[in-house]
C-alpha cells in the first residue's frame, strides 16, 4: 500500500507496542536496591499501557468497518489469528514437551496433550498467550459490537463509555477497600478488556479531531496516581497494571498522541515500521520463547549482565530482532502453508456447493 494511502501512525504505534511488551518481560521481577525498584516501578506502568493499546488498535479497525459479511469475517480472522496462534503454540509445545522431554511419548498422546493445552491455556511456558484468548473472544463479538457502535449517536457512545468506566472502577477499587460488590456487578457484560477494545474506536470517533492537551493531562495524572500508589501505599494496588482507570488514562493519552502527531511519512522509517507491523502478532507470539531461551542467555555471557538498565535494553532489542527474523521465516513457510491449505479446503467446499 502506498504511504499516502496508509495510516502510518498505526504502524508506528503497533511497532512500539510490541517492543514495549517485550521489554515488560525483560524487566527482572526482583530488584537489588531502591534505585532499581524505582526505575522498574516507573517503567512498567508505561510499558503495560501498550497491552491495552493492542486491544484499542484491534477495536479501532474492526468496530469501524462494520464487518457486514459475518461468515467472511470469521473465516478471515481464523486464517490471520487462530492459525498463527495454533502454529506458534505448537512451537512452544514441541520445544518444551518434545525437544526437552526426558521420556518420549507417542504422537497420539502428544496430539491429545497439545489439543488440551490449547483449550485450557496450559501450553508450557506461555503466560503471555492469555492475550490471544481474550482477543479471540473479542473478535467473536466484533461483528455485533460493530453494528451496535454504528447505531449509537455520539452522545450515546459517550454515555456508554462513562457507565463502563464507572463500573470498572467500582469492580477494581471497592473490593480492595473491603466493600464486596457481590453479584451486583458480576454479570455486567461491558467490563474488563472489552473496554479497551471499544475505547480505541470511541476515542478516534469522538476525540480524534479534538485538542490533545486534556488527554495528555489525564495520562500524566494516571501515571502520577499509579506511582503514588506504589510508593505511598504499596499494599493497596488493585488492578494497578491492567484495568484500573489510571491505566486506561495512560493508554488513551498514548493512543491519541499518535492519532494527532504520529502520521510521519518519512519513506524509510514508514517502510520499516510497516514491515514490522505486518509481523507484530507473530513477534508477540514467539518473543517469550526467544527471550527465555536465546536472548537472555546471550546477554548473560557479556559484561552487560552486571548493569540493570543496559541489560534490560539489550535483552529487549535482541529479543525483538530475533523474534522479527523468526516471525518472517515461520510466517513465510509453515504459516503460509497452513493458510494456503485452509484456503484450498474452503475453495473446494465452496466449489462443491455450487455444483450441487
Amino acid at each position: 500500500m502506498e504511504l499516502k494511502k496508509r495510516e502510518v501512525k498505526y504502524d508506528y504505534l503497533r511497532t512500539l507496542a510490541v517492543f514495549a511488551i517485550i521489554m515488560v518481560h525483560a524487566v527482572p521481577s526482583e530488584t537489588l536496591n531502591y534505585r532499581q525498584w524505582l526505575f522498574s516501578a516507573a517503567l512498567l506502568p508505561v510499558l503495560l499501557a501498550f497491552v491495552g493499546i493492542y486491544f484499542m488498535l484491534s477495536g479501532l479497525f474492526l468496530l469501524k468497518s462494520g464487518t457486514e459479511d459475518i461468515p467472511g469475517f470469521y473465516r478471515s480472522r481464523f486464517q490471520t489469528i487462530v492459525i498463527p496462534f495454533v502454529c506458534y503454540s505448537g512451537i512452544y509445545y514441541w520445544y518444551y514437551n518434545i525437544h526437552l522431554a526426558v521420556e518420549p511419548l507417542g504422537w497420539q498422546a502428544h496430539l491429545a496433550a497439545f489439543g488440551k493445552g490449547l483449550l485450557t491455556g496450559t501450553i508450557p511456558m506461555t503466560p503471555h498467550l492469555w492475550f490471544m484468548y481474550v482477543i479471540m473472544a473479542l473478535y467473536l463479538c466484533a461483528p455485533f459490537l460493530a453494528r451496535m457502535m454504528k447505531a449509537m449517536s455520539d452522545r450515546d457512545l459517550k454515555l456508554f463509555l462513562i457507565i463502563t468506566l464507572i463500573v470498572q472502577g467500582i469492580c477494581t477499587y471497592l473490593p480492595a477497600l473491603g466493600l464486596d460488590v457481590g453479584e451486583g456487578l458480576q454479570y455486567m457484560v461491558f467490563k474488563g478488556w472489552l473496554i479497551y477494545f471499544v475505547l480505541g474506536y470511541a476515542l478516534k470517533r469522538l476525540y480524534g479531531s479534538s485538542s490533545y492537551l486534556p488527554f495528555a493531562i489525564l495520562g500524566i495524572a494516571g501515571f502520577c496516581i499509579t506511582m503514588v500508589q506504589k510508593c505511598v501505599t504499596p499494599s493497596f494496588t488493585p488492578g494497578i497494571h491492567d484495568l484500573a482507570p489510571t491505566m486506561m488514562a495512560m493508554a488513551a493519552a498514548v493512543f491519541l498522541f499518535f492519532e494527532h502527531f504520529g502520521d510521519i511519512k518519512a519513506p524509510v522509517p514508514a517502510k520499516v515500521v510497516g514491515h514490522i507491523s505486518r509481523y507484530s502478532y507473530s513477534i508477540y507470539l514467539i518473543h517469550y520463547l526467544v527471550l527465555g531461551q536465546a536472548a537472555r542467555g546471550l546477554v548473560e555471557k557479556t559484561f552487560i549482565r552486571h548493569y540493570f538498565v543496559p541489560r534490560i535494553i539489550c535483552e529487549t532489542i535482541l529479543t525483538f530482532l530475533i523474534s522479527l527474523a523468526a516471525a518472517w521465516i515461520i510466517d513465510g513457510t509453515v504459516g503460509r502453508l497452513l493458510k494456503n491449505t485452509m484456503g484450498a479446503v474452503y475453495y473446494r467446499r465452496k466449489k462443491g456447493k455450487r455444483r450441487e
